[in-house]
């Protein structure tokens, strides 16, 4: 996808120091780093030297990593290796980059750079606070897969988009694990807005991000162009909410931000690992208002879903793989979103290189991500981490004394696995649990049994974290 002058023109104006990308020195040593430990082994020797070499890299952020090339035909050439890039890049980095590759790309930016410095010696205030630039277009509505259990917040996320009758779905709270799908609706509420509502202020800004630019108005003594940035929008779109935690005096400004915005009827999307309750460190005033409209667990996607998401990406990748392929990696990966997406890529990377894909090239590909050796053994509290995971609380959270709905179906469904895998007594689990008596557990235990007969999303979950304790 072709980076647009405006993207280009967002970039340019990180690097005059107003964001919070990495340049410069950063920047080299890591492509250094990419080429000589990863791409260097992987990549023919001629075409290393002919192809690889000569990229340079320009910036990157959070999300995107840019790479100039010098003409058209180098630019086509380096597009075959993009997906070998792209995971080489995340190896380095433990990070996942959309990798954006342009001619004279530095040159661009050069240019844009000095027409934005020449802006703001001018006026060191900007009349306009949007920053379409920063949604993802990837991430629309029509990208995004709907299963069992993303489809309410799917349908929430739609009436959001379409400005109307907002206030029913204000605030509107998305939480779930990572790689589930939270970003990727929220990206599609701003681009709908901004295609259709275009005349509509609107904001996307990654809670950290919201941190670091907090911090330098501080430093700078610029808190009213920053007020105004978040307090004069129509929509505002923070993603991983749950880093306000712990910093009391983001929290303070966020509160009268969201006040000031909710008051005058404008629409608040925030993104969470977890239900506001339960973060614990944030203010219970501010529980209360995120929790005022309507919150929303995205569940992992089921197999059906997986297998949709899969599709979807062979269709946008042109591939055609044997169904068994598919069957492969949607059975054995079923956490999030972004690991299916993962095996896909390295997958299609291998085939890239090594030829056709059958279920034996499959497994040899993503021996890494799916190795049977690699299985930990099943005991007490594996089943506790994997059931506390998938339902967005912690082991301690398990064995504690706490009653809140969100924790005791947790517990009776580990107590459950508990008992029916590892065939433990009672008193036993009572022990692992936090010193329960017996008979809470053998009441949790025929609680869960008898509901498995007629709760077929009790059913459902039980069903995904068993192939999380058995992947193979």
């Amino acid at each position: 996808m072709k980076l647009t002058q405006n993207k280009l023109r967002s970039f340019a104006y990180l690097l005059i120091g107003r964001g919070r990308s990495m340049q410069g020195q950063n920047v080299q040593m890591l492509w250094q780093n990419v080429c000589q430990n990863y791409l260097e082994k992987e990549v023919p020797t001629l075409t290393y030297t002919t192809w690889i070499k000569p990229i340079e890299p320009i910036l990157y952020d959070n999300k995107t990593f840019i790479l100039s090339v010098p003409n058209q035909i180098s630019k086509d050439f380096v597009i075959q290796y993009k997906d070998l890039v792209s995971n080489a890049i995340t190896l380095a980095t433990q990070k996942e980059f959309d990798v954006k590759v342009e001619i004279n790309a530095k040159d661009k930016l050069d240019d844009i750079k000095k027409a934005e410095e020449n802006i703001l010696a001018k006026d060191n205030t900007d009349s306009s606070f949007t920053n379409n630039d920063l949604l993802n277009p990837v991430y629309t509505f029509e990208t995004f897969v709907v299963g069992s259990g993303n489809r309410f917040a799917h349908a929430a996320c739609v009436a959001v988009a379409s400005m109307q009758n907002s206030s029913s779905y204000n605030p509107l709270f998305l939480y779930g694990g990572s790689g589930l799908g939270k970003t990727h609706l929220m990206h599609a509420i701003g681009n709908h807005v901004v295609e259709e509502f275009p005349e509509k202020n609107v904001v996307y800004v990654n809670s950290e991000n919201f941190i670091n630019e907090f911090i330098e108005a501080i430093h700078l003594k610029e808190f009213e162009s920053f007020r105004n940035k978040y307090r004069m929008t129509d929509l505002l779109l923070i993603d991983d909410i749950q880093f306000l935690e712990g910093k009391e005096r983001m929290q303070e400004e966020f509160f009268h931000t969201f006040n000031a915005l909710y008051e005058a009827g404008k629409q608040i999307v925030m993104t969470c690992d977890k239900p506001p309750q339960s973060l614990v460190t944030l203010e219970e005033r501010l529980k209360t208002r995120f929790s005022s409209g309507i919150t929303i667990d995205i569940n992992p996607p089921d197999y059906e879903t997986r297998i949709a998401i899969l599709l979807q990406l062979a269709q946008s990748h042109r591939v055609n793989w044997p169904d068994d392929v598919f069957d492969y990696i949607a059975t054995h990966i079923s956490s999030n979103i972004r690991e299916l997406e993962g095996a896909f890529k390295t997958l299609y990377a291998y085939s890239r290189l090594g030829g056709g894909i059958n279920l034996e090239t499959t497994r040899n590909a993503l021996k890494d991500q799916i190795d049977p050796q690699s299985v930990e053994s099943l005991s007490p509290e594996l089943i506790m981490n994997v059931t506390a995971n998938y339902y967005n609380v912690t082991k301690e959270d398990l064995m504690s004394k706490k009653r809140s709905a969100e924790i005791v179906l947790p517990r009776q469904v580990a107590m459950y696995l508990s008992r029916s895998l590892l065939n433990m007594t009672y008193k036993d689990i009572g022990i692992d649990f936090g010193n329960k008596n017996h008979a809470t557990v053998m009441h949790a235990y025929d609680k869960i049994k008898a509901e498995l007969e007629t709760d077929i999303e009790l059913k459902k979950s039980i069903e995904e974290i068993n192939l999380r304790l058995n992947p193979i």
